[in-house]
């Protein structure tokens, strides 16, 4: 059982440091604040999507193809806008440092919850890392401290250096922009993917 944790473990460090939108939101902010509130809001909507997951797993239900492709057009409309938001100004030095912890939390909060399809993953990822003929709920609690406990680490690590490159005014110009681009496309992906499945 140990080695099954330890492979999990090792599986989702790698799936986690791959960039994606909450990553990228960590590392916006933390060349103007520290993104504690960033990675709050990222940590708890991957622990909503895998405990889902889970549920579903422990409960064998399915879900409609349908609703999971409209949440990807959706999700992937607000990771646009998010993108765009940024691009055009919405993220200046002046607006970010009056912003409240709640704004940071929320919106990380909804980046990580806007991308429905983490589910299904979840579905696929999960089931080999749960032992038949054990009880389910212990398993399931590791599996979620685990994801928590490496989710958090990545997610300060990028935040720790993101704030200690920010001094460089290149790099500053540089992640001013960058994450912006990477969530839009991110949306553009996600909603052109959901849009094509939708219409098949």
């Amino acid at each position: 059982m140990n080695a099954t944790y330890l492979t999990f473990a090792a599986a989702v460090a790698l799936l986690i440091a791959s960039p994606g939108p909450v990553v990228a939101l960590v590392v916006a902010d933390a060349r103007r604040v520290w993104p504690l509130w960033t990675i709050l809001g990222g940590v708890l909507s991957a622990q909503l999507l895998i405990i889902c997951a889970l549920l579903l797993i422990y409960l064998a239900l399915d879900i409609s193809p349908l609703l999971i492709q409209w949440g990807q057009v959706i999700g992937g409309l607000y990771l646009i806008w998010l993108g765009s938001d940024g691009l055009c100004g919405g993220t200046a030095e002046g607006v970010t440092t009056r912003r409240s912890e709640a704004h940071y939390f929320w919106r990380a909060l909804a980046v990580g919850l806007s991308n429905p399809k983490d589910i299904l993953f979840f579905l696929a990822f999960l089931p080999g890392f749960i032992i038949p003929g054990e009880p389910f709920a212990p398993q399931a609690a590791v599996l979620v401290l685990i994801w928590a406990a490496i989710d958090v680490s990545i997610l300060l690590t990028y935040g720790l250096l993101s704030h200690r490159i920010s001094g460089n005014r290149r790099i500053e110009q540089l992640l001013d922009v960058l994450p912006n681009y990477f969530l839009l496309g991110l949306g553009l992906v996600s909603c052109s993917l959901g849009i094509s499945r939708l219409l098949q």
